[in-house]
């Protein structure tokens, strides 16, 4: 999917962005080679490391993806540039009256000027340490003695070269700092095995609440070997439950935590997501981590409150709709079936292939539960 995607950008790109020019034939084709260089960026880096996200210094992924980034905008934009093209063009048809158009070169000069400001914006913004976002919450089926528990989520981490021990640590104390009874983690936590992230990760070990560390895979734990994963994890301080449940005892009642796996989980022969397992013969009230949101449709009878990840927000406002719909519907915030609830939050890192956020600020969730009244 992302090679015949890429293909097309680029195609687009050369046909309605570099060939119109009017400059000179030698660097017309250099633009083009540029075009097709930075489109090309991760495929380029699946050809010679065997992977789209190479273990290369930081800087060399980030000053490769600001140009990647910048290609992707100026697409996006000139791809609405030729939309209101065409209703201009039509609107002259009815009204012969009207201007024309400025001319490709000062067309393709302001797109590539708001292009620029925007991933100045967007490449800071996907590296950052995340803020806190808390949030308040009513859950139907909370008992009163659970009314004000505090439950912390980080999704999407994906720690990495582009979001190193540093980064880390940094929120791992942020995480710390709210105090919360029990932390959750929703997936994607990390990119490579264990021998290449056994320094980024190790602040992890440092998370801490009253009630435990739960996590559930992701699509990236099976791509960095999750079955290595597993005792490390454990070493770690972190309880991962696939397909599986805890039930916590909580200020004199229950709480269960189930979390299941990840559909990609199938294509490396493991068993994939199996909510009905999870939650058998469990009390409620019920929090399930599930990575992937799209399972809420199938879950939503069975749970209070599913915690879920993976969209990463739809990365920009322009995107988000669309992401939505290859995500059953959701791409971050709350949804609501019946009485459960759903939060999909839009990641604390991020995919360090395409470092892009543009008002979607990534965060780390403090989630205050709270009883009807």
């Amino acid at each position: 999917m992302l090679k015949i995607v890429t293909t097309i950008l680029c195609v687009y790109m050369l046909v309605r962005c570099v060939l119109p020019l009017r400059c000179k034939r030698p660097l017309k084709t250099l633009l083009a080679l540029l075009v097709l260089l930075v489109g090309f960026r991760l495929h380029i880096f699946s050809l010679l490391y065997a992977t789209f996200n190479p273990e290369l210094p930081r800087w060399v992924l980030v000053s490769t993806g600001v140009p990647h980034v910048l290609f992707f905008l100026l697409a996006l934009l000139s791809l609405l540039r030729d939309g209101a093209c065409l209703v201009w063009w039509l609107a002259r048809r009815l009204r012969p009256g009207l201007p024309a158009l400025p001319g490709s070169n000062r067309q393709m000069a302001a797109l590539l000027l708001v292009a620029l400001v925007m991933t100045a914006l967007a490449v800071p913004a996907a590296l950052r340490i995340p803020e806190v976002r808390t949030q308040e919450i009513v859950l139907p089926g909370l008992p009163p003695a659970l009314d004000g528990l505090r439950v912390a989520q980080l999704t999407d981490l994906h720690i990495s070269r582009n979001f190193p021990a540093e980064w880390t640590r940094a929120v791992v104390d942020r995480t710390n700092a709210l105090k919360p009874d029990i932390i959750l983690l929703t997936g994607d936590l990390m990119d490579g095995s264990p021998a290449l992230r056994h320094a980024d990760f190790a602040p992890m070990a440092d998370l801490r609440a009253p009630l435990g560390v739960f996590a559930c895979p992701g699509n990236h734990e099976y791509y960095s070997d999750l079955p290595a994963w597993r005792p490390v994890l454990r070493a770690h301080g972190i309880t991962l439950l696939e397909n599986e449940a805890v039930v916590l005892r909580v200020r004199g009642g229950h709480l269960t935590v189930a979390g299941v796996t990840d559909n990609a989980a199938e294509r490396f022969g493991l068993p994939g997501p199996d909510p009905h397992r999870a939650l058998e013969g469990t009390p409620r009230p019920r929090i399930l981590m599930a990575h992937k949101p799209e399972l809420f449709h199938q879950t939503a009878p069975d749970v209070d409150l599913q915690l879920s990840g993976h969209t990463h927000g739809g990365l920009a406002l322009l995107l988000d709709q669309g992401v939505a719909l290859f995500n059953g519907g959701f791409v971050r915030g709350w949804y609501a079936q019946g009485e459960s609830r759903l939060y999909v939050g839009p990641g604390s890192g991020l995919w360090g292939g395409f470092p892009l956020r543009l008002g979607v600020p990534s965060e780390i969730l403090l989630l205050v539960l709270r009883a009807p009244r």
